[in-house]
């Protein structure tokens, strides 16, 4: 089967999404399609990749996301490739519910690998299907965003977008 991709328009900017029938292959947050088509070529030695349609299914999913179903994107299959343990760190991102936050060091304790946590960082960093497996979603031990590649604006409309972060409000009608 061939991978496809296509554009997307997000409220956090333009994307592009690259699909295996239902799975989701690749999120590239820059837009840039010489870059999703090389890693895509990289990772997936082989196989044919091309515009085409992505899966209503995900696209569907993340349009409930941005709409506010957080959890509509759980369910979306995907195939990140990497060594066994960048798999093993992205499949933990997925474990860390929307509206919450951890850090690399807490993420490396979790997968038992407490000294780590630079590896971790490097696995977030390589992610390939952001968004869907939220490497948004770790900060810095300090509490601080830290590198995002779609950029730390990016990164901080996702947290307030789940809540992870406090957001501002406007007030209260009063009746």
């Amino acid at each position: 089967m061939s991978i496809v991709f296509q554009p997307y328009t997000a409220p956090v900017g333009p994307l592009l999404l690259a699909a295996r029938g239902d799975t989701l292959v690749g999120v590239e947050l820059a837009a840039d399609e010489a870059h999703l088509q090389a890693d895509l070529r990289r990772r997936f030695k082989g196989e044919p990749v091309a515009p085409g349609v992505v899966s209503h299914r995900i696209i569907c999913a993340l349009d409930a996301y941005f709409a506010g179903d957080l959890a509509a994107v759980d369910a979306v299959e995907v195939d990140t490739g990497g060594t066994p343990f960048h798999r093993q760190v992205w499949a933990a991102l997925r474990r860390i519910p929307a509206g919450e936050t951890t850090t690399y060091g807490a993420l490396a304790r979790a997968l038992g690998r407490p000294t780590a946590s630079r590896a971790v960082g490097m696995a977030n960093g390589r992610n390939p299907v952001a968004i869907v497996v939220p490497c948004h979603r770790v900060i810095g031990s300090d509490g601080s965003l830290t590198g995002y590649a779609g950029g730390l604006p990016m990164k901080r409309w996702l947290l307030e977008h789940e809540l992870a972060i406090e957001a501002p409000r406007p007030p209260l009608a009063r009746p």
